[in-house]
């Protein structure tokens, strides 16, 4: 199933997240000992995804409903420090996700357009903290200023994060 998402984001401060985001955060920071993210973010932006569109192979729909996904609404945050960068996403029905990982081990790709039509954002791709093995998660990004802010703050910090990485 390809689902599209009309995407808003905006840049904002931790304290102006969706306060379930802002509850996500502090606890996997807190839970991975992080330190006070609100004071060491560099920058943090809040984007919302709604489904417009979504392609299903006809005969299939049945086993996607068996197998529950969720579709819908749901919003992600991102908080990028120094060193570190944490995600958080919350959905309409309160399924959360959180990730975070050192900068100096992630690796960034754009969507392939060929394969991910119309997605917004970037696979952010890390050995997340707790996981034994790198694994990718899509982080998005509306194709507007703010996104783009953010993304380009985050290509910065990961590159400048690998320079001055001793290992």
């Amino acid at each position: 199933m390809n689902v599209q998402y009309s995407r808003s984001t905006r840049l904002c401060s931790m304290g102006e997240l969706d306060p379930r985001l802002q509850a996500l955060i502090r606890a996997y920071a807190e839970r991975h000992l992080l330190g006070d993210l609100d004071g060491l973010a560099t920058i943090c932006c809040e984007t919302r995804s709604t489904p417009i569109a979504a392609t299903v192979p006809r005969g299939f729909m049945s086993i996607f409903r068996m197998a529950g996904p969720e579709a819908g609404d749901f919003t992600t945050a991102a908080v990028l420090t120094g060193g570190v960068i944490v995600i958080a996403t919350v959905t309409e029905k309160g399924t959360s996700a959180q990730l975070g990982a050192r900068l100096a081990d992630v690796s960034l790709e754009l969507p392939n357009p060929a394969v991910f039509e119309g997605t917004t954002g970037v696979f952010v791709q890390a050995r997340w903290f707790g996981a034994t093995e790198a694994s990718s998660y899509l982080l998005p990004l509306d194709a507007a200023a703010s996104g783009q802010t953010f993304l380009a703050r985050l290509r910065e910090s990961v590159a400048a994060a690998r320079h001055d990485d001793p290992g």
